[in-house]
């Protein structure tokens, strides 16, 4: 690795320069952090403007800083171009998602809950949420809450651990598909604000349930709020899924995506049974995944500076 970092450093003209040793999903996470840039300086002033601006301005910062010293010439010694390329780069589109709930507040959008639900009518005759309100006991519920809440360490496990490890074409495939859902799904907050059908549709129950059904109340109300098209909760695990099933034949693998694929499909329904999505959210999240995983699989694996051609 060493002589492709000397080789790649010792070319000259503008094929050396840092722009020229860009891979694709650099532009791609750059121009998403510009994106949430823009929409935290044009949203009217207010104190969650204000916190919206510093918090994406440092995202972005961090983004191109990363860029310059990850990909330019002779910035940083070989072993700590990747720990900054991952921790600077892709780490802030993840991380993002915590700014969201002062960026959207601030942005002062007018949410489209009755056009999700009207799309919902014409497509099923009805949401979900309103269609399978009859069966949501306590105990119906308390099962899916849990579904919906491993949605958390199913994340801690799968998704950040790829952040830091490499084993290839594999670990390269599920960052930057998990990149991609992240980033499209967080730009989808901002051009379709919604609350979803637990706040915009008046139910002739509330649910009930125990343990886990606090637990996911508690998560969501500390999120995003208006985080719904599309249904990252969906979009995610099923990415994870087509993603084990594409390396079914390695060991850790070979019965995990099966065990993923159950709980992803507990949690996609659950999105609609305790009434955080409509059904054109889920749908949006299908095709966010697999969008990304098709995606992820073009791409060429130039995560390194040193491994651009010069």
């Amino acid at each position: 690795m060493s002589s492709a970092y000397a080789n790649n450093d010792a070319a000259a003209g503008p094929e050396g320069s840092t722009s020229h040793r860009l891979a694709p999903q650099d532009y791609i996470c750059l121009g998403y952090q510009a994106y949430m840039l823009q929409c935290a300086v044009l949203a009217p002033d207010s104190a969650d403007a204000t916190t919206a601006r510093w918090f994406t301005f440092a995202l972005f910062a961090t983004t191109a800083i990363g860029l310059i010293l990850s990909r330019g010439r002779g910035l940083l010694p070989d072993a700590w171009r990747e720990p900054v390329y991952r921790a600077a780069v892709l780490l802030p589109v993840v991380a993002s998602y915590a700014e969201l709930k002062v960026l959207l507040s601030s942005m002062q959008p007018h949410v489209v809950d009755h056009q999700l639900w009207a799309i919902d009518r014409a497509l099923f005759g009805e949401t979900p949420s309103i269609t399978l309100a009859p069966l949501m006991t306590a105990a119906v519920t308390e099962w899916f809450a849990f579904f919906y809440y491993s949605y958390f360490p199913i994340l801690m496990v799968v998704v950040a651990p790829a952040l830091f490890r490499d084993e290839g074409r594999n670990m390269f495939e599920l960052r930057m598909g998990a990149m991609l859902v992240f980033a499209i799904g967080h730009i989808g907050y901002t051009l379709v604000p919604a609350y979803g059908p637990y706040e915009a549709i008046t139910f002739a129950h509330p649910l009930e349930g125990g343990f886990w059904w606090g637990k996911v109340l508690s998560a969501v109300h500390v999120g995003a709020l208006m985080d719904v098209f599309p249904s990252l909760h969906t979009a995610v695990p099923t990415f994870l899924v087509l993603h084990g099933f594409a390396y079914r034949n390695t060991p850790l693998r070979r019965v995990s995506w099966l065990v993923l694929l159950f709980f992803a499909a507990n949690i996609v329904v659950s999105t609609m049974l305790l009434r955080w999505h409509y059904a054109i959210d889920v749908l949006a999240g299908l095709a966010l995944a697999t969008f990304a995983r098709t995606v992820a699989t073009k791409l060429p694996q130039d995560e390194l500076a040193g491994k651009r051609s010069s």
